[in-house]
């Protein structure tokens, strides 16, 4: 071999060794970066490593640990291997039994065998071929089932990654509930912490005004004391002295000491009694109402929506099916579903709603895109729950059946436009029935559909 085969076959050698382990490669894989390691030898790496993620070689970073089996690296890895092996002196396989000579190959036992094996009773019903004629046969079966190995391996790493992306979407997602929700508490507890300051102020204010009264008063009282014990010192030191001295001055002395005690002014100390705190913590959840987000959508149907059966309450927030009625067909009006949407539309936020569910028999009530479809069943576009044959189900194709341990009286919705969900739920337990999940892209209307005669569907208009 000259100088420059020798150098080529030290390059080829050198790219199929690990720059970890400096061995050829076990199981190559390739990292995002490009460059290939060990599968083990790179997992340990970045065990090490923890939080740090880098490529050995470039230092490249990464968010997340990405490996991808190189087939091609292994084939490479194979090829030197066979490249650098030292030629060995062919060995024949001997039957252990016989000593003779493997050359043929039993198709029922899927077994090589020698002459003597054969034609022994073991195998004398068997098919038996030379074995250079079937050996090209099974190391096609071989390489079919490599194949196949390999087909697995890249799905079981595709699932891999998948389930990796999966694990850090859940997280992602779980983290910014919970930063939803604690910041959804931390507005309440503030809310509750000025409500108590208020009340608490407001008690200061009142015992200060009763004490500085009471104080008043003692201090009136403290005056009025001296100088009643003035005027019996007085009288007690007359009552000592001789006729003339006792006399001089009496009238005046007799005078001061028949005058009154005048009592202060009464002073309630009752404090609730004054302004009473009253159900305080009634009082502070009626105007917690105040501070919710969103605040229940107060609510009306929108009569040119109406499909020509439906029946509204002159008021427009009722609706029950009725004979059919000569309306202009307008082309926002439902001719073929008995339904009708709220005026009202929504393209950004959250909103919530509830309504009265609780004496119809068929219904199905939600939200429907402003573009659904009015004159044919819609394909898409709704999202909605409802009661048919005394079952509980979603609006989904085919419908999907709800199981409640309680069928709800009043139902409330929940819209959140920027995150694509619609959720029901039992409006006076707040258990929860069924959540939709969807790409909003246009404005959202509260959906309503019924045909029940006698009781209709109502809003509730949610007093805050």
């Amino acid at each position: 071999m000259d100088m420059t085969s020798e150098k080529e076959l030290e390059n080829i050698i050198n790219e199929a060794i690990c720059s970890i382990c400096l061995e050829f490669y076990t199981e190559p894989v390739m990292i995002d970066c490009g460059h290939n390691f060990c599968k083990q030898c790179i997992l340990d790496y970045w065990e090490k490593q923890k939080d740090n993620i880098t490529c050995p070689k470039c230092r490249q970073q990464f968010t997340q640990p990405n490996t991808r089996l190189n087939r091609f690296a292994a084939s490479m890895v194979e090829s030197v291997r066979k490249l650098t092996a030292k030629p060995r002196e062919s060995e024949d396989i001997r039957c252990s039994q016989h000593d003779e000579k493997l050359k043929l190959f039993c198709e029922s036992d899927k077994l090589a065998v020698c002459v003597v094996c054969a034609v022994s009773q073991e195998h004398k019903d068997h098919k038996i071929s030379p074995l250079k004629d079937v050996t090209e046969v099974y190391r096609g079966k071989l390489q079919t089932a490599l194949e196949f190995l390999n087909k697995q391996v890249d799905e079981i790493s595709n699932c891999q990654v998948s389930q990796q992306s999966n694990i850090a979407e859940l997280k992602k997602q779980a983290d910014n509930m919970r930063k939803n929700i604690e910041s959804e508490f931390a507005k309440l507890r503030q809310f509750l912490r000025e409500e108590e300051k208020l009340v608490m102020g407001k008690i200061k204010q009142r015992e200060d005004g009763v004490l500085q009264q009471l104080e008043e008063n003692l201090k009136a009282v403290s005056v009025e004391n001296a100088l009643m014990n003035q005027r019996i010192s007085e009288i007690q030191r007359r009552m000592t002295l001789q006729e003339a001295e006792l006399l001089k001055d009496i009238k005046l002395v007799l005078e001061s000491a028949e005058m009154p005690y005048t009592r202060p002014t009464e002073v309630r100390i009752d404090l609730s009694q004054r302004e009473p705190i009253g159900p305080l913590q009634y009082t502070v959840w009626r105007r917690m109402l105040k501070v919710i987000n969103p605040v229940p959508a107060s609510l009306t149907l929108d009569p040119q929506t109406a499909h020509p059966r439906l029946i509204l309450s002159n008021d427009d927030t009722q609706v029950r099916r009725g004979e059919w009625r000569k309306v202009p067909d307008l082309p926002e009006r439902f001719n073929f579903l008995l339904s009708v949407l709220a005026s009202q539309g929504f393209t950004s936020g959250r909103h919530y709603w509830e309504i009265d569910v609780s004496s119809n028999t068929a219904w199905d009530v939600g939200a429907a895109k402003s573009s659904v479809t009015r004159k044919a069943i819609p394909q898409n576009g709704i999202w909605a729950v409802g009661l048919w044959d005394k079952e509980y189900s979603a609006f989904t194709s085919p419908r999907t059946s709800l199981s409640l341990a309680e069928g709800p009286k009043r139902l409330g919705i929940y819209l959140d436009y920027e995150e694509g969900q619609i959720s029901f739920y039992n409006a006076i337990t707040m258990d929860h029935i069924y959540t939709f999940s969807d790409k909003f892209t246009e404005a959202i209307h509260p959906y309503f559909s019924t045909e029940c005669k006698i009781s209709p569907l109502k809003l509730v208009t949610v007093q805050i």
